[in-house]
């Protein structure tokens, strides 16, 4: 019998990267599943069975952040996987402050994703490494 998958929610609005993201977690076994905006993340019914989140920051004219923040209020306690491409440092610190597990920069790479995937929704230890991927302990 093969061990459950994880359900991997990936909420980002632009559909090409969201779509490529969802293919590539499938090759590693993962169930991964596409929303588009915050909106549509809040109302799934995915959302509570969620093993781990991976959002984007830029969600259009929302927030990733603040979509964290809203599934917390919600009693959600699945890690958060924030990404973007070129933020800043002041962003970051907004996505710690908020209790995103890890923050991955755009472009990376998919087993570097699914590193921090295992890593965040394993154990949720602390740990810093060098290069483009921050682990941190969850608020």
């Amino acid at each position: 019998m093969l061990p459950a998958r994880k359900t991997i929610v990936i909420v980002d609005d632009d559909l090409d990267t969201g779509t490529a993201l969802m293919r590539a977690l499938a090759v590693f076994g993962y169930h991964a599943e596409l929303l588009l905006s915050a909106a549509e993340c809040l109302n799934a019914v995915v959302t509570g069975v969620a093993a781990c989140f991976v959002i984007d920051i830029h969600l259009g004219e929302e927030s990733g952040i603040d979509l964290t923040k809203r599934l917390a209020a919600l009693g959600i306690k699945s890690p958060v996987i924030h990404m973007s491409g070129g933020v800043s440092d002041e962003i970051r610190q907004e996505s710690v402050a908020c209790g995103s597990a890890a923050f991955l920069d755009k472009p990376f790479a998919v087993p570097e994703l699914v590193r921090v995937i295992e890593k965040v929704t394993a154990t949720h230890l602390v740990e810093v490494s060098a290069g483009s991927t921050t682990v941190l302990k969850p608020a």
